[in-house]
């Protein structure tokens, strides 16, 4: 098979499905707050639908395994031992399969203060009233421009004024650098997500922008640190996960991808680009089974797609030598 790992090497960084892996699984890690895994944790999973109940420990590397689950929805908990109970909702009747990544909390720190919403209205973490009249109405046209009229270059100009006008108007700067990212003027785009999250280091969405932007430049150590605090301070976004499961690929470091690739397909089961990444971890592994599986799901969705031709390709040589064994 090395024939098929130098093939799939190359260039493809994107994602795969979730039909690839083992069916029916509720999968994940657990880490502390230095980032270090956290060993011989007790995670504990339930279902009320159908009065199910079982429990296991994390490994050295923090990780648990939760196999051969029936289809429905689950709680999953982490409680006392220290650190701040965790819970959360699993549905895996649709999907199949979840994959957790879980960061505990020392209980003796105050709760961490949520994240307020973001986009139209929400501007963010800083008080309305602070931004002038003229700066906000420069936003909400350059807002107007870009997702009514697709007017790149028009709304560039107005969230430039507003930031003229007011120059601690982190959401302009965020949105400056969105389009910028867009219009892949990368070097602007990067000194505006800076920007952004330097007066705002609690809005997700500008360093999970900014990690793209680093990624685009081949700045993967710079992507993999804004990329976590981005996922830190809000974890369900598939494209997030799918972006920091890049970083790790280009790193080398496919075993650390993964669990992100897996995360962001289980948030968003229709992430095209993310199955061609599990797809190419699966030949990592020595799987073409499972990489079969999640190169044709990416074809299934994006049939006409910018991975499309390579991926038949390389779907071709599988089919050619899976039959010839």
């Amino acid at each position: 098979m090395s024939w098929i790992l130098r093939q799939f090497a190359l260039a493809l960084l994107v994602s795969t499905s979730v039909t690839a892996w083992a069916q029916h699984f509720i999968r994940g890690q657990v880490r502390y707050e230095n980032g270090q895994p956290a060993d011989r944790v007790v995670v504990r999973l339930r279902s009320d639908v159908i009065a199910f109940q079982t429990e296991t420990q994390t490994d050295p590397q923090g990780k648990f395994n939760f196999d051969g689950l029936p289809l429905t929805s689950y709680h999953l908990t982490i409680e006392g031992q220290g650190f701040r109970p965790y819970s959360s909702h699993i549905d895996i009747s649709g999907s199949k399969m979840a994959y957790e990544l879980i960061t505990l909390h020392l209980d003796k720190e105050p709760e961490a203060k949520s994240v307020p919403p973001e986009g139209p209205g929400g501007l963010l973490n800083i008080a309305i009233e602070q931004i002038p009249p003229d700066a906000r109405k420069e936003y909400e046209t350059g807002e107007k421009l870009l997702n009514e009229k697709k007017d790149l270059d028009g709304s560039v100009k107005h969230y430039r004024k507003a930031i003229q006008l007011y120059d601690k108007f982190p959401e302009a700067y965020l949105k400056l650098g969105l389009v910028y990212l867009d219009q892949k003027k990368f070097d602007e785009s990067q000194a505006a997500l800076q920007k952004s999250t330097e007066l705002d280091p609690k809005s997700p969405a500008g360093y999970l922008a900014l990690g793209t932007v680093y990624n685009q430049g081949r700045k993967y150590e710079d992507a993999e640190k804004v990329l976590t605090q981005g996922l830190e301070l809000k974890p369900d976004v598939p494209e997030g996960q799918y972006e920091l499961a890049k970083t790790y690929w280009a790193l080398n470091r496919w075993t650390e991808a993964e669990p992100h690739a897996l995360k962001a397909v289980a948030l968003k089961p229709d992430l095209a680009p993310a199955l061609v990444l599990l797809g190419n971890i699966a030949l990592r592994k020595r799987d073409p089974q499972g990489a079969l599986k999640e190169f044709q799901e990416y074809l299934r969705l994006e049939p006409n797609g910018p991975m499309a031709e390579q991926v038949r390709t390389i779907v071709a040589k599988i089919e050619k030598t899976l039959a010839a064994q």
